[in-house]
């Protein structure tokens, strides 16, 4: 009995470490500048489908979520290629609508399709200018984005023990 409640109190006080740790790494949401996206019709939506199914070109979001170097990605590929997709493998029910909404802000192009296979087409615009800056200011790097996901997955295995043990 004894024993339990040590791990109890144990769970507890490393999930309230987890939490804050998981406050620190937040990166406030900057309001961009109005971006209003192009009308795109049906025939230019499903011309833009078809070839980006067919292109080779793709960006992979792993489980680190999105972060600058997705983007910056993102902005390589324009370079050359109007359509780009952008696959996320090991993806939840639902998140990969929440990538959606989180990658068409960040890079302000256009959601064609999103594909039962966890891949999104995007597609950059007509009137597609290369941003100065690719990689967005309020995205963690590389380095910095690994913790969260560390984190994130300590403090459901802490949740997890403290329900366990009441």
């Amino acid at each position: 009995m004894f024993l339990n409640f040590v791990f109890l109190v144990q769970a507890k006080r490393k999930e309230a470490w987890l939490i804050e740790k998981l406050r620190k790494l937040e990166v406030p949401k900057t309001p961009g500048e109005a971006y209003d996206p192009e009308i795109i019709t049906e025939e230019e939506k499903h011309y833009l489908k078809r070839t980006g199914e067919k292109k080779k070109n793709y960006v992979p979001v792993g489980r680190r979520g999105v972060f600058g170097g997705v983007v910056l990605n993102m902005h390589l590929h324009w370079k050359k290629h109007e359509t780009v997709k952008v696959t996320c493998k090991p993806c939840k029910p639902g998140q990969i609508h929440e990538y959606a909404e989180e990658l068409a802000r960040l890079s302000k192009g256009i959601v064609i399709d999103i594909r039962p296979d966890n891949t999104i087409i995007f597609y950059r615009g007509k009137n597609y200018v290369q941003p100065k800056i690719m990689s967005p200011p309020d995205t963690l790097s590389k380095d910095k984005v690994s913790l969260p996901s560390f984190f994130f997955f300590s403090f459901e295995i802490s949740v997890e023990l403290v329900y366990c043990f009441n």
